[in-house]
């Protein structure tokens, strides 16, 4: 694999950034206090998961590009309607971007990018929207040669095209670039999709879902990306 590959590419959220489920049950405690609502906050991130399914498009192997600015609202408006109350979109949509531009990089995420570059082309592939990612980068000192939000190309993961924007941006054909990620159904599938190497970055050591194809690398940390790719 050193041989064939030029660039990694990083998942933003939950693979360099830590801001994972735990994260938004948080922020939906909060938003249920902000509407004094009688409302359970793992019930509302339940219904605020499967509401993105009529947002996005009915099949999350096949999503429709929206902004997440336009997406959350939407989405917490009609959990939040399920739930019987009266919910603020744009409320809600605020206080998650927020949040997410205001999100700390995982402890080891210096010093790997570290130790890579020099040896790699790094760059980051993330489903956000422009403003809280670029903001969040910035907060936590994390320069790379290319960043590409799902905003920019016009797609999410897994659809491919937004790994295909990534490639056109470096200039690199796609099985050049090993993109590095934590979630099976759009890191593992888009990537596989778009032609790119994955690895999959399992911190908890979960099974991979019968329905996801193999990665060509598995790591329970980033730290364990550095003997592979640069011994």
């Amino acid at each position: 694999m050193r041989d064939s590959i030029r660039a990694v590419a990083f998942d933003g959220y939950g693979t360099l950034i830590e801001f994972t489920v735990p994260h938004f049950l948080a922020a939906m405690e909060e938003l249920v206090h902000a509407h004094g609502a009688d409302a359970d906050p793992q019930t509302l991130w339940e219904r605020f998961v499967e509401a993105a399914k009529a947002v996005r498009g009915e099949s999350y192997h096949e999503p429709v590009y929206r902004r997440y600015e336009e997406a959350w609202a939407l989405q917490f408006e009609r959990a939040a309607r399920d739930l019987g109350f009266q919910g603020d979109g744009r409320l809600a949509a605020a206080r998650l971007k927020h949040k997410l531009s205001e999100a700390d990089a995982f402890a080891e995420v210096p010093a790997v990018l570290a130790a890579l570059r020099g040896h790699y082309r790094l760059a980051v592939l993330s489903n956000a929207d422009d403003d809280f990612l670029l903001a969040c980068l910035a907060r936590n000192g994390l320069e790379f040669e290319a960043v590409v939000t799902s905003e920019m190309a016009g797609a999410i993961k897994p659809d491919p095209r937004i790994f295909h924007h990534l490639a056109e941006v470096l200039a690199l054909p796609p099985e050049q670039i090993l993109y590095v990620g934590d979630w099976p159904m759009p890191d593992i599938v888009g990537a596989r999709r778009a032609g790119v190497p994955v690895a999959w970055l399992n911190r908890q050591g979960h099974a991979l879902p019968p329905d996801i194809p193999a990665p060509d690398l598995e790591v329970a940390s980033l730290t364990e990306l550095l003997p592979i790719l640069v011994g």
